[in-house]
């Protein structure tokens, strides 16, 4: 009973233990500059935030919560060019497949690839855009990259063998969700300026459906 948060203008990561709902017991971090959305790994032990405000994440071991934030990849864009961020990366949105994260890097036009046993990133892939959610298809042999304006018309495929673009995809205007059928044969992607939802094979990228919405 235990409820974690990133408070975005304070710059700390809470933690509230509610086993007593009228006495709750609140652990503060001090995180980074506006830590937002954040993601926790799968069997519950790592919360790790994105700081908007600062290049690197902000992660916090829930099993050790005595040791503090760590941050990681500070550095991982410290010669790049800064851009303007027209829409946040969602963590959430994010990839986990086998030892690796794929993470949508804030303000660049790539996608993160780090390990996890270490927390460094191994990767850089260019992308097209700046990325907004990082999909995996169900039997992650790939991952689905949407994007922020002026790029919110295209979709890029990348295939997870060898961490390259596979395909490249035009939806519409303002492309938003993506949601895969159980096995992952198709896509159903949200064209919110366009008003429809375009469905996809996933193996041939052939559209099979235009929905109007």
């Amino acid at each position: 009973q235990k409820f974690v948060f990133s408070l975005f203008e304070a710059g700390e990561i809470w933690v509230a233990d509610l086993h007593e709902p009228k006495n709750p017991k609140i652990q503060k971090f001090k995180a980074g500059k506006e830590p937002y959305d954040a993601l926790i790994s799968p069997e519950g032990r790592y919360y790790i935030a994105g700081l908007f405000g600062e290049d690197g994440l902000a992660l916090l071991d829930l099993w050790n919560p005595e040791a503090g934030i760590r941050k990681i990849v500070p550095e991982y864009a410290k010669n790049d060019p800064k851009l303007p961020v027209f829409k946040m990366p969602h963590l959430e949105g994010r990839a986990l497949i086998g030892d690796y994260w794929f993470l949508p890097a804030v303000g660049h036009h790539e996608m993160l690839v780090i390990d996890r046993r270490t927390w460094q990133v191994v990767k850089k892939i260019p992308l097209d855009g700046q990325p907004v959610f990082v999909i995996p298809r169900p039997d992650e042999r790939q991952i689905w990259v949407n994007f922020a304006l002026p790029d919110n018309d295209k979709l890029e495929v990348i295939d997870t063998r060898d961490l390259s673009v596979r395909q490249r995809l035009t939806p519409g205007k303002a492309v938003l969700h993506m949601e895969f059928t159980p096995k992952g044969q198709e896509v159903w992607v949200s064209v919110r300026d366009d008003d429809r939802v375009v469905v996809y094979d996933t193996e041939t990228f052939r559209e099979l459906a235009r929905l109007p919405a």
